[in-house]
């Protein structure tokens, strides 16, 4: 029997690289809807960088769809804490952990975003429900799917 490869320490660098960029009105962090899926009356886009606009084939109109972003307008103080309040506990003096929470404010910057396609034009993605700030690099996009990001009733 083989053993699985040894995981990376924390000190390891896993490459990532911009796929494109959020277009939004918000211009800092503190703007912006908590979640996406609160303001789907805001509309943003995604222009991805041309040797990766032909992933956007097959995307349609009405679907859902996962933005993965780097928060790049988060300070190092934020990211650091692994305690923090929650939205909506200030002022309780109560924390959790940050990792029981949807906090833009973590070590690792990954974003997640449900955002509604509007439509797809050449290398842009036009959507609704923003949560971003303008200039936001996306790393991934991959498409919602209820029977796979849904758990089973039974849980």
């Amino acid at each position: 029997m083989s053993h699985p490869p040894a995981p990376l320490g924390a000190d390891a660098v896993v490459p990532l690289s911009p796929i494109g960029y959020v277009v939004t009105d918000y211009a800092r962090p503190q703007e912006t809807p908590p979640q996406a899926t609160l303001a789907y009356g805001d509309q943003g886009h995604v222009v991805l960088y041309e040797p990766y606009a032909g992933g956007l084939d097959g995307i349609a109109e009405g679907w859902y769809a996962w933005l993965l972003t780097w928060l790049h307008d988060q300070t190092e103080e934020e990211t650091a804490p692994l305690q923090v309040v929650p939205r909506g506990w200030e002022g309780t003096g109560r924390t959790t952990g940050v990792y029981a929470t949807r906090t833009p404010n973590r070590h690792n910057r990954i974003g997640l975003s449900l955002v509604r396609v509007r439509e797809v034009k050449g290398n842009v993605l036009h959507f609704d429900g923003v949560d971003l700030v303008n200039g936001t690099p996306v790393l991934d996009i991959k498409p919602y799917s209820p029977t796979s990001d849904t758990p089973p009733e039974s849980d």
